[in-house]
């Protein structure tokens, strides 16, 4: 039996050989890969080389982070050139990082120059879908980057995320459906005042409790109606930007004054209600926000076909003159606030000065603004482009050698008493140069006469001096009259040409830029007094 069973075994092992070899041809061995460029990191900082293989084409790059930076060397110690917006997508140079100093996923060089780094930054990736959903970008082709709006009333809430109604109705004092059982008001209540409370019997609904003592000052107005400040240190009815917040972990992240004003993103609903998200990630109540409508207004291009000087009529109810057969002036009708005209001669009637425009009408020039030009300061090259801000006049010119380019009005830092701090706003004289410009920048603070102010997102911001800047200003249109804290206010088109004008320019899609320590930025000289009032 056990020779039988060995001859079996022997005979399947000469067969199974026999087919094996029997194959007329192998099989052909897979096609190498295509041979792929060896690339070499090597760190700014002398340490190990850190060779890899350059897999495929590119990388695209998504900003994870709210703000990413972009350095101009990789290495976490070289120069912050700009940085991205969460949301922002740029091209990368390489498949993979070309170094890894001190950023463990490495770091990615930017298409158009600049260094990001992968760790926790960008997302690297291929293809056009995104790795991750993100807020709405900015619209470089309008005059604001992002729809704004503005908070109708004091005390509107801004959540930290979507808030249930039951949430709603313990921050704000929303109803609550009539089917809403008194264990889900009673649910409210406990949360609001941050204890266990047993569910109540009745389906009474139930109000909301009064504000917490930390919101008192919240609620109140900053100045009385005489418009006189407040008491001073101590006074709890004085709203400041802290008292504004809410707690902790909480879902209430904040709470906004009368005319406080947001970026937005886009529209939500949770439960019944409808929400507006922010471009800073919070959620407010749809009707608790208005639209901006922002100013109109904007300055002019200049060109052989209009040159300086030329002149914007100051209120909708200065008139225009033309004269008679005889020489005597006669009233006109009103021209329309902002109306601008090129001036090309002056005429006196009695004891009063009158601009002419080229179509004959005359002005009073006390009813006008007028803009000339200025010499180039000596020390300006002849293709070099600089801004000049007259302050008296509350006018802006921008200029390329001896050549203004550009003409508009302006409304910088006002003064309501020169000799009380409080009250005086003057914007600074002297040269200056653009030390920063960023797509959008907050702007808030607390201040004892005015009171908190929040704006998020101001559009085409332009540092020159510490907190000094030139922007937008969407949210009024007194251009050509002083109206600032001491920042050199914009129309939205106004600043959107001067952001785009003057250097260092911003990388598409940066949101911000610094000039790099062997450039140049434009210069801007600020001269003049400004008018009281």
């Amino acid at each position: 039996m056990r020779a039988g069973r060995s001859s079996v075994r022997g005979l399947w092992l000469a067969l199974l050989c026999c087919a094996a070899c029997g194959k007329s041809e192998p099989k052909q061995a897979p096609a190498a890969p295509p041979e792929r460029k060896a690339e070499v990191a090597v760190p700014l900082d002398g340490g190990a080389a850190k060779a890899f293989v350059d897999e495929g084409p590119p990388k695209r790059l998504f900003a994870k982070r709210f703000v990413v930076k972009v350095r101009v060397a990789p290495n976490k110690d070289s120069f912050r050139w700009g940085y991205l917006r969460g949301g922002a997508v740029v091209q990368a140079k390489t498949g993979l990082p070309i170094a890894f100093d001190r950023c463990r996923k490495g770091w990615y060089e930017l298409e158009g120059g600049g260094f990001v780094c992968s760790t926790v930054d960008v997302i690297p990736f291929l293809g056009k879908r995104l790795p991750e959903r993100r807020t709405l970008q900015p619209d470089l082709s309008a005059v604001l980057p992002y729809p704004y709006g503005y908070s109708r009333r004091k005390n509107t809430p801004m959540y930290r995320r979507l808030p249930t109604d039951e949430e709603a109705h313990v921050h704000e004092g929303f109803p609550l459906p009539a089917s809403a059982d008194a264990g889900v008001a009673a649910f409210a209540a406990a949360v609001n005042a941050g204890a266990a409370v047993e569910p109540a019997p009745s389906a009474e609904p139930v109000q909301a409790p009064a504000a917490p003592p930390s919101m008192i000052a919240a609620l109140a107005d900053p100045i009385d109606e005489a418009g006189a400040p407040g008491s001073g240190e101590g006074d709890e009815t004085v709203a400041t930007l802290a008292s504004l917040m809410g707690e902790e972990g909480g879902v209430l992240m904040r709470r906004m004054e009368r005319g406080f004003y947001v970026s937005l993103d886009r529209e939500m609903q949770r439960g019944t209600r409808k929400y507006f998200r922010t471009q800073s990630n919070g959620f407010i109540p749809e009707k608790a926000i208005n639209p901006v409508k922002p100013s109109e207004f904007k300055g002019v291009e200049l060109s052989d076909a209009l040159q300086l000087p030329i002149a914007w009529v100051m209120s909708k109810k200065h008139l225009a003159y033309l004269p008679n057969k005889a020489g005597k002036l006669r009233a006109d009708k009103a021209p329309g606030y902002h109306h601008m005209f090129r001036v090309t001669g002056e005429a006196q009637q009695g004891t009063t000065t009158f601009l002419v425009g080229e179509d004959g009408r005359h002005y009073r020039a006390g009813d006008v603004t007028k803009l000339v030009a200025r010499d180039k300061p000596a020390d300006v090259a002849d293709s070099e482009k600089w801004l000049d801000i007259d302050l008296a006049a509350q006018t802006l010119v921008a200029y390329v050698g001896s050549k203004p380019v550009f003409a508009t009005l302006v409304s910088t830092g006002r003064i309501k008493d020169e000799l009380d701090p409080l009250k005086n706003f003057e914007t600074p004289t002297g040269e200056f140069r653009i030390t920063s410009k960023h797509l959008s920048a907050t702007m808030d603070g607390d201040h004892a006469i005015d009171g908190p102010y929040s704006i998020e997102d101001v559009p085409y911001v332009m540092y020159f001096q510490l907190a000094y800047a030139l922007h937008s200003a969407f949210w009024h249109n007194g251009f050509g009259r002083p109206r600032s804290h001491g920042c050199i206010n914009l129309s939205p088109a106004d600043a959107r040409w001067v952001f785009n004008f003057v250097e260092p320019a911003l990388p598409v899609p940066w949101h911000g830029v610094f000039p790099k320590p062997e450039e140049k930025s434009t210069r801007l000289y600020i001269r003049g007094k400004t008018p009281e009032g």
